[in-house]
C-alpha cells in the first residue's frame, strides 16, 4: 500500500473515532456507539490536536468544548502528556487560544517558549495557507491559522455514561492526582497495581502518584501490601461501585500510550519527507518508528510481533498489514 494510502486510512480511522468520543462527552454531533470504557480527557484532547490537523471542524468543535467546559479539564496534567516539541505547540497553541477566551490563571500558554520562529507552517494539513488575519495563538507556535470564534454548541459532558468516569470521579474528588489515581485503580482489571504503573497510568510524576495514595490510604478507601519492598496498592471496588450507584465499572485502557503511539504513526506519514524516500530507506524508518513505539504499545498490552525478520522493503509490507492491528480503532 503506497504511504498516501495508509496515511490516508489511519487519518479516516481516527477521525471517525474521535468524533464519536467527543459525541459522547457534549461535542455537536451524533456518535454512532455507547463505549463501555472509561475515557481519558486529556489525553484524548492531545490526540484529537494531533488528528485535527487533518480534519479542521474536528479541530473547531474540540476547541468550542474546551471554552465550555474547560473547568472540567487538568491543564498539568495535559502539559504532563507532551511528549515532544510537536506536541508542545499544539497544546500551548490551543492553551493560549483558549486563554484569551477565559481570563483566568492556569490558561494561556506557557511562558519562555520562542518568540521567533523562522518558517511558521499551516497548521491544516493539506490545506493552503491562510491570508489576511492571523490567530496570534497559533501563530506564536509556528502555526499559520485564521482566527475562529467558540460556536457554544457543546454541552456538558453525561456523568452517567461510562465513557465520562473520570469527570465523575473529579466531580468528586476534584480535578488531580486523587482523581485519577482512584480512576486507574477501579478501573484496571489487575488485582493490584505499584506506585510505578499508577504513575504511567495517570500521566502524574511518581512523586504526586505516591502523595496521593498515601492520602486515599490514610482516608482508608485503598489498602496497601509490600511484597518484596514493592508497594503494591488495591481498592475496594464493591464499596465504590455502592457510592457511585454502579452497577459495572467501566473498562480500563492505558490510553496515554496508545495515543502517544497513535500520534507519533500519523505524524509520521503525513510527514513529506517520505515521499521522496526509497523502499528501503522508508522500510528502515518505519522499523525505527515502530522500536520508538514499541514500550507504549506493550504497556497498553498491543503485541509488537511483525516484521521481525523481514529486511529490506518487505519490511513495508508488515507495518501496513499490522498497523491495523495496532491501531485497531
Amino acid at each position: 500500500m503506497p504511504i498516501s494510502e495508509l496515511r490516508d486510512d489511519l487519518q479516516s480511522r481516527l477521525e471517525s473515532f474521535l468524533w464519536d468520543q467527543w459525541g459522547q462527552l457534549g461535542v455537536f454531533t451524533s456518535p454512532r456507539r455507547t463505549d463501555r470504557f472509561a475515557a481519558d480527557p486529556e489525553a484524548l484532547l492531545l490526540l484529537s490536536f494531533e488528528v485535527g490537523r487533518g480534519e479542521p471542524r474536528l479541530f473547531e468543535e474540540v476547541l468550542d468544548w474546551l471554552v465550555v467546559n474547560e473547568r472540567l479539564i487538568s491543564v498539568q496534567r495535559l502539559r504532563n502528556l507532551v511528549r515532544d516539541d510537536a506536541d508542545r505547540a499544539l497544546v500551548e497553541a490551543a492553551l493560549g487560544w483558549l486563554g484569551q477566551r477565559r481570563r483566568r490563571p492556569r490558561l494561556g500558554a506557557k511562558p519562555g517558549l520562542p518568540e521567533d520562529i523562522d518558517q511558521p507552517e499551516p497548521f491544516f494539513r493539506d490545506s493552503p495557507s491562510p491570508f489576511g488575519e492571523l490567530d496570534e495563538a497559533f501563530l506564536a507556535q509556528g502555526f499559520l491559522k485564521s482566527p475562529i470564534e467558540s460556536s457554544g454548541n457543546s454541552e456538558a459532558p453525561d456523568l452517567e455514561l461510562p465513557i465520562n468516569f473520570a469527570f465523575r470521579l473529579r466531580a468528586l474528588l476534584g480535578i488531580g492526582a486523587r482523581a485519577e489515581v482512584v480512576r486507574a485503580l477501579l478501573t484496571s482489571e489487575r488485582p493490584w497495581i505499584n506506585v510505578q504503573a499508577i504513575a504511567a497510568s495517570t500521566a502524574y510524576a511518581k512523586r504526586n502518584a505516591q502523595e496521593a495514595l498515601n492520602s486515599l490510604q490514610a482516608a482508608g478507601v485503598l489498602s496497601a501490601s509490600e511484597l518484596r519492598n514493592d508497594l503494591r496498592f488495591d481498592i475496594p471496588r464493591q464499596r465504590w461501585m455502592q457510592l457511585l450507584d454502579l452497577d459495572e465499572i467501566p473498562r480500563h485502557v492505558d490510553w496515554p500510550q496508545l495515543f502517544a503511539a497513535y500520534r507519533l504513526f500519523l505524524r509520521w506519514l503525513w510527514d513529506p519527507r517520505h515521499e521522496q524516500l526509497s523502499e528501503y530507506m522508508l522500510a528502515s524508518e518505519a522499523r525505527t518508528l515502530v522500536e520508538e513505539v514499541e514500550p507504549d504499545l506493550r504497556f497498553a498490552g498491543v503485541p509488537i510481533n511483525a516484521g521481525r525478520g523481514a529486511g529490506g522493503p518487505t519490511y513495508l509490507d508488515d507495518f501496513a498489514e499490522q498497523l491495523r492491528e495496532w491501531v485497531p480503532i
